[in-house]
């Protein structure tokens, strides 16, 4: 898919933002800093520790805090490559997750967009439990009706483990 620029893209900037290159090169002179458009927080890694040949799975909240709909590109860097565009309406989060998986023991590290994180792969047997299919059954009810609501939760695991799962409703 070729990249499409907008002439305002090969006009120099200002001379208060930068040098007189196109802004998609991200140049910009050390006192000016561009306004922010998109956040990424909340940087969760999981599981910590897996086997090697065990999925981890890496996720973000990205943020549109601009006034305009967009496209981002989130990018997860490190000892893993990878990219995910999302779109967002002003206002609107949406989690981005990646699921690598490590071929070795070691420890690896990981970047997603600033936001830094470890996970270790080991060849001592680990418990992986994940929470998953969850289910809530009707999805909609009066005020005092009964609500069921389930999960799954394997153990994809080598070892034996435990694990805590909490269920908070508002």
């Amino acid at each position: 898919m070729p990249v499409e620029f907008k002439l305002e893209d090969w006009v120099p900037q200002e001379p208060s933002q930068g040098p007189p290159l196109p802004e998609f090169l991200q140049i910009f002179w050390p006192w000016y800093k561009p306004k922010e458009k998109i956040r990424v927080s909340d940087l969760v890694i999981s599981p910590a520790v897996v086997n090697p040949g065990q999925v981890v799975t890496i996720s973000c909240l990205v943020t549109n805090i601009d006034t305009k709909a967009g496209k981002y590109t989130v990018k997860l860097r490190g000892d893993f490559m990878a990219e995910q565009s999302v779109t967002l309406e002003p206002g609107e989060s949406k989690t981005v997750s990646f699921e690598v998986t490590p071929t070795e023991a070691k420890t690896y590290s990981v970047s997603v967009d600033g936001l830094t994180g470890t996970f270790r792969a080991t060849e001592e047997a680990v418990a992986d439990i994940r929470v998953e299919d969850l289910a809530i059954t009707p999805s909609e009810v009066m005020v005092g009706e009964p609500v069921s609501i389930s999960v799954v939760v394997t153990n994809y695991g080598t070892a034996a483990g435990t694990k805590t799962i909490v269920c908070t409703v508002s």
